[in-house]
């Protein structure tokens, strides 16, 4: 299974964009105007093509901590910071190039008098770090997306007030050389995400179980940050995925996909508000609504990752043969194998998880409740029959996969 690093956090960004805007006032893109400034300002700076691409990724994913925070108090700023920035590295600790970034997340609010949240000073804090908070700083103050060249003076009179203070004086040099006026112009007329795709550089690798563990821990740390109400749902579907698989006796790259789709399937979800998401009262027409768009959003995300196959079994997990499920209405003809067998994974592990509103049901009741659903044409009769006699007598696979 080829998957492009780049490409893959690249499409995250889109998804975290959402969660940015329910913490901030600001215009989408943030996380991909933090990317492209940051790049910049990496090329200023003569950092090799493997540090600017790191550099990338991490700016991408600085403020994915945030899905942790959602109608949390806190007593400061720097607490807020703090909760945020050890979210946000704890899930990055799962991406394999993790060593050559670490601490950059969780430094990236850190001032160069040690007056921020961890108390870092000067060279103790990361220089990737350094060039994501100005960046970040800049953009919450400033707002990049709208700026005009009165507020960029401003900007950059305000940023040179701080030298010595929350940036030294090469960030702050290597900040108003490489991001110019011009430039934040020419950005905001071509689209930022459209501008910053087309300095990412094309990173395939063949990917073995170990690193797509280690991709899906990140994704779904992130997503079960946000709907802890099913903390365990999302690799639950995955490592039931990967038992059926291993039942249908698939090759490893096949039961490698069917993991990742499994892992990503309510990826989507960071698109939909928080408040729809953990909503004890029954949904509204328009909550459930935009509650059901996270199968489409899902779909969108994967998409970009050129993971077409991946893209479809992920998002289709609400279908339904007869054409009553959700997003697309499609119907069994245009339903595969391995769409039919997520859908019946993300059924199952629904049912026999414990929620704060339901106990978990046994096998037995959980079976008995898909085979009405079978009766009523809405799911694969053979792949609930197989679950059956897989998930009640062949426990030791999902041990095994995990």
């Amino acid at each position: 299974m080829k998957l492009c690093y780049n490409k893959m956090l690249y499409s995250l960004s889109s998804a975290l964009d959402r969660v940015e805007m329910e913490h901030y006032e600001l215009c989408s893109f943030h996380s991909k105007r933090i990317a492209y400034y940051s790049y910049l300002m990496g090329k200023a700076l003569h950092l090799k093509q493997h540090e600017l691409t790191n550099l990338t990724n991490m700016a991408f994913l600085h403020d994915n901590g945030l899905t942790e925070f959602y109608k949390r108090k806190y007593n400061s700023y720097e607490e807020y910071c703090q909760i945020h920035c050890l979210a946000g590295e704890r899930n990055i600790i799962h991406v394999p190039f993790y060593e050559d970034v670490k601490n950059v997340i969780l430094y990236h609010h850190e001032s160069i008098d040690g007056s921020g949240p961890f108390g870092k000073k000067g060279d103790d804090i990361p220089l990737f770090s350094q060039i994501i908070h100005i960046c970040d700083w800049s953009d919450l103050r400033y707002h990049f997306h709208d700026m005009d060249e009165l507020k960029y003076k401003t900007m950059i009179e305000d940023i040179k007030k701080h030298i010595d203070k929350e940036f030294n004086s090469i960030i702050v040099h290597a900040f108003e050389e490489a991001i110019t006026y011009d430039v934040i112009v020419e950005s905001q007329k071509q689209r930022i995400d459209h501008v910053l795709k087309s300095l990412l550089v094309e990173d395939l690798r063949d990917i073995q179980s170990p690193e797509v563990m280690s991709i899906c821990h990140l994704f779904t740390s992130i997503v079960d940050s946000k709907s802890p109400t099913t903390r365990a749902h999302s690799i639950g579907v995955a490592r039931r995925a990967v038992v059926m698989g291993m039942h249908y006796r698939y090759d490893k790259e096949k039961i490698s996909k069917l993991f990742f789709a499994g892992a990503m399937h309510d990826i989507g979800k960071l698109l939909v508000s928080r408040d729809i998401l953990e909503k004890p009262d029954q949904l509204t027409d328009s909550e459930f609504i935009e509650m059901k768009s996270h199968a489409y959003h899902t779909y969108e995300i994967l998409k970009q990752m050129d993971l077409e196959d991946v893209a479809h079994w992920a998002s289709y997990h609400h279908e339904k043969l007869d054409g009553s499920g959700y997003p697309f209405g499609l119907t069994a003809e245009h339903l595969d194998f391995e769409d039919r067998l997520l859908a019946c994974c993300d059924i199952y592990q629904a049912l026999v998880e414990e929620r704060p509103y339901k106990k978990g049901y046994t096998h037995n009741e959980a079976i008995h409740i898909m085979k009405d659903m079978v009766d009523k044409g809405q799911i694969e009769e053979t792949i609930v029959n197989d679950m059956d006699i897989v998930f009640d007598h062949y426990d030791h696979y999902l041990k095994e996969s995990s």
